[in-house]
């Protein structure tokens, strides 16, 4: 078997010249760009369109079943990972076209969907195609699930929720579920992978104040804008107590031999040092979400004229739960806190999902993969503060094996995902590659 490094970044290079661009609004969606990738991907990895099922999920949803040998009792093995991307931007400010998959003489790969997730799928597909060219069969049934709106979140047709409700119908149960974020890291010539076993929440509210508005120059004491600015004061200085969840106590114990040592110490022992990192934690935009279910106020709405006293103002709050929190309790603290005639409504979000085990045996199968290739790395299980797919398979995967975990090795030349210039280093695609080969060939063993 060989790992074709140029040839990986070819196939990648394919991929990215597809817009499959999500939308809040489904019928928005360009489903010819998406139909057109799916034909990439059966002319690029044949061996894989002739041995696997494929199924169109939902408007343009993928999923794929290789049906084992039957010789283990292990459940399915789901490999997950999302065709949509978010829009590109203003073409003016992209070093290279963000659709071209220009790659140029550092062996850097530019376009939209290079590093999130596109790079996810071509390195489940390039294991897969090696894999049946080699003769191999799994001795248990494999699942690729390719989702077409993981960027907004899902939306009003999440298409992972389409594809984990029909694997639901036909009573399949996961055994483990891999997905997207983590990686490898090189920090001191030292190695460490990060897995994340499970994700905050998220929800996005809006608060609205009526008035019966009228004339900017007979104003009020506070028009309906003024009391929803006193709103967005009022909940940034209302935000939820820090806390240590497990998922996080468990990640600062990893981290904390890569710290500087006063902090590496307080880490070994976030419980019993917890009012010492309070403080150093709230000044950290990265561990104060790590602690605290957090509030952002990012949008508001009065009037469409200056002179014009709104009749409705409005503000969005976006929020990211911790595993613990809910919805409702969320509802009911701003209800709490906000002045009177404001009225709170949630418009979308999820409660956080079900937090995977670091002991099970998917986990171990993912640790023992890692440490053949990279003897005597450390493992840093940790909490995703954005949100994934994967979410919508844990309750099909009774083993608690849902994980966010990539074969990459993140380099200084990979970046920009959600940015202008996205781009990843073409030079870490056989790692990815040869992750998936490998367990792959671990798993059910």
């Amino acid at each position: 078997m060989i790992l074709n490094n140029e040839l990986f970044a070819k196939h990648l290079q394919g991929m990215i010249k597809y817009p499959t661009i999500s939308s809040v609004d489904p019928e928005k969606i360009d489903k010819q760009a998406f139909l057109d990738f799916h034909k990439y991907l059966e002319e690029t990895y044949p061996l894989v369109h002739k041995t696997l099922e494929k199924e169109i999920i939902g408007r343009v949803g993928l999923l794929y079943r290789w049906k084992g040998t039957g010789k283990s009792n292990s459940l399915p093995l789901l490999l997950t990972a999302h065709q949509d991307v978010v829009p590109e931007g203003d073409h003016s400010m992209w070093k290279y076209p963000p659709f071209s998959g220009f790659i140029d003489d550092e062996d850097i790969l530019w376009g939209r969907g290079s590093t999130d997730s596109k790079c996810n799928i071509q390195a489940y597909m390039d294991a897969l195609e090696l894999l049946i060219g080699d003769g191999f069969t799994p001795d248990y049934d494999l699942y690729l699930a390719f989702g077409y709106n993981e960027e907004i979140m899902g939306g009003p047709e999440a298409a992972a929720a389409l594809i984990a409700d029909e694997l639901k119908k036909r009573n399949i149960n996961l055994g483990m579920v891999i997905d997207e974020c983590g990686g490898i890291i090189e920090k001191d010539g030292k190695f460490m992978a990060q897995i994340y076993p499970c994700e905050k929440g998220y929800a996005d509210f809006e608060f609205t104040k009526m008035d019966e508005g009228g004339h900017a120059a007979y104003p009020k004491q506070h028009s309906s804008l003024g009391i929803i600015g006193k709103t967005a004061w009022t909940i940034e200085e209302n935000m939820l107590p820090q806390k240590l969840t497990e998922p996080v106590i468990n990640q600062f114990k990893s981290i904390a031999p890569f710290k500087d040592k006063e902090l590496g110490d307080m880490l070994k022992d976030p419980k019993a040092n917890w009012e010492k990192l309070k403080p150093i934690f709230e000044e950290n935009v990265q561990y104060n979400a790590l602690t605290r279910t957090t509030f952002a106020v990012t949008m508001a709405k009065g009037s469409d004229q200056a002179n014009i006293l709104p009749e409705k103002a409005s503000l969005i709050v976006n929020t990211r739960l911790l595993p613990g929190d809910t919805i409702e309790e969320l509802q009911n603290h701003f209800e709490s806190i906000v002045p009177e005639g404001v009225e709170v409504k949630m418009i979308k979000g999820h409660n956080p999902p079900s937090i995977s085990s670091i002991e099970s045996e998917g986990y171990l199968t993912i640790k023992k993969v890692v440490e053949e290739k990279y003897p005597g790395i450390s493992f840093v299980p940790s909490m995703l503060i954005g949100g994934t797919d994967s979410r919508y398979y844990c309750d099909i995967c009774p083993t608690s094996s849902v994980y966010r975990f990539t074969g990459i090795r993140h380099t200084e030349k990979t970046a920009g995902a959600h940015r202008v210039n996205e781009h990843i280093d073409c030079s870490i695609l056989a790692d990815n590659v040869d992750f998936y080969v490998r367990l792959i060939q671990a798993y059910g063993n």
